[in-house]
């Protein structure tokens, strides 16, 4: 096939653009406050077309929460909701861990899934066992944080 012919072949597949991203809570969240920040999230996204799943840590030891979240969908509206949420004063020191387009939708059942998870749950993940501790944020970046998708993953293949 020429470069011209698999150009056209792109041009017509609808790709979708993802992002992944880790960031610091400003302070922790509770039970309450991230209801209110799912079901806001789930009717926003519902309309922009955009699906993913959010994973939320506190430490206690730290005092600190912590956010994983992937995002999905098509790329105006993934540029609009990260600027949002790049902007959002609920949480900081907030690391891209991975950003590409895809074919077919990872997530397409949520508009956004979410789980509170703890240590137990972390175990398996190289560079996300510690997420919440100073280690954790010591290293973090896209090179040495390649687990972020399969550990979001596995919460929704349910392994």
């Amino acid at each position: 096939m020429t470069e011209l012919n698999l150009n056209y072949i792109k041009k017509e597949k609808k790709f979708m653009k993802y992002i992944v991203y880790v960031s610091q809570a400003a302070k922790p969240f509770s039970k309450d406050e991230l209801s209110r920040l799912l079901e806001h999230s789930r009717k926003r996204n519902k309309l922009d077309e955009i699906t993913g799943l959010l994973i939320y840590r506190f430490k206690e030891d730290f005092n600190r929460g912590n956010f994983v979240q992937v995002l999905e969908g098509p790329s105006a509206a993934i540029d609009d909701v990260w600027n949002r949420i790049s902007n959002d004063q609920r949480h900081h020191t907030i690391v891209v861990i991975e950003e590409d387009t895809l074919e077919n939708r990872m997530f397409a059942d949520w508009s956004m899934g979410f789980r509170n998870i703890d240590q137990t749950d972390l175990r398996n993940f190289e560079g996300f066992s510690d997420l919440g501790t100073d280690a954790f944020w010591n290293k973090v970046n896209p090179e040495n944080a390649n687990s972020a998708l399969e550990l979001l993953k596995s919460f929704y293949d349910g392994t």
